[in-house]
């Protein structure tokens, strides 16, 4: 067995495929990268599963580890990836998560432009389901966008979302998550009200999850600063556009005062989904696997 028992870098300096950190993570194949991060897919000896492996910088006191695995406790829910385990390696570390395979809303956006209504309000009530739960445990994730949202692969185009990159996740103590990074959001999916240098809140999340979803009922990139909603587009029912523009509203005050009720809102629109899902140009959608069979583990002694 190969082990590496000083210090691995975000970079993935030092890491290849082959290694094994902490004598449990034998490192398999890059899968992603971030500004401060690098995720690795990684085979679990412990768990005998494959896994995601985030590795990251850990800055301040080692106190941050047990602020990682306290949070990852509370946030645990069905549309959020938090972290299971996670090992410390000097100044580093690695944060193992449950490995979803079908890429992101990002992925899905750019491979099919805009997406049905109906569609798009399953994936904002799963997401507004994240964001009410984390938001119930004093936490604010400060940076949804359709990158931060994964999704399981589906044939039938059937959305099963998880919230992910907890990064700069602020909680009601004042702490992030994690201390990697030095950002506060992705400018375009940032409330006004925080753009302005006020402390960020859950209407913060509220903002970018209808930012969200103006990308998927209009098929367009990436918002800009304080993007205007315009027009719905055709097809979009009134109420659903409303619900977005609503929670876009520059004002926090002008936003639904929660998730659970803009949830609500969402509901009283009456859309669903037929199967299997089909884009507006009738072809059919579905979320294939973007990681395709994992290298072999090295079993190790």
């Amino acid at each position: 067995m190969i082990c590496l028992e000083r210090r691995w870098l975000p970079y993935d300096r030092g890491v290849t495929a082959g290694w094994v950190i902490g004598e449990r993570f034998a490192m398999l194949d890059r899968i992603g990268a971030g500004g401060t991060s690098r995720v690795w897919r990684a085979y679990d000896r412990q768990l005998g599963k494959y896994c995601a492996a985030k590795l990251v910088r850990r800055e301040g006191p080692t106190a941050i580890l047990r602020t990682v695995r306290e949070r990852a406790l509370r946030l645990a829910h069905p549309h959020v990836v938090t972290p299971y385990a996670w090992y410390p390696a000097d100044d580093d570390v690695l944060l193992a998560m449950e490995l979803v395979r079908g890429g992101s809303l990002e992925t899905l956006l750019g491979d099919y432009g805009r997406l049905p209504p109906a569609y798009a309000a399953e994936v904002l009530d799963q997401l507004l389901a994240g964001l009410s739960h984390i938001h119930a445990v004093g936490v604010v994730h400060r940076d949804v966008k359709p990158s931060n949202l994964l999704l399981e692969p589906s044939p039938v185009g059937a959305p099963q979302i998880r919230i992910t990159d907890f990064g700069i996740a602020l909680g009601d103590d004042g702490m992030r998550l994690t201390t990697t990074g030095f950002t506060v959001g992705t400018p375009g999916y940032m409330a006004p009200e925080v753009l302005d240098w006020n402390r960020p809140g859950p209407p913060q999340d509220l903002y970018a999850a209808g930012m969200v979803c103006w990308r998927m009922l209009t098929g367009a990139g990436d918002p800009e600063v304080r993007q205007p909603i315009g027009a719905a587009p055709p097809g979009v029912p009134r109420n659903l556009w409303d619900l977005v523009t609503g929670l876009c509203a520059h004002d926090p005050g002008d936003r639904p005062p929660s998730a659970d009720a803009a949830r609500g809102a969402l509901a009283a629109c009456g859309l669903s989904l037929d199967f299997p899902v089909r884009t507006l140009g009738g072809e059919p959608l579905q979320i294939f696997d973007h990681l395709g069979p994992p290298p072999a583990p090295s079993t190790g002694a």
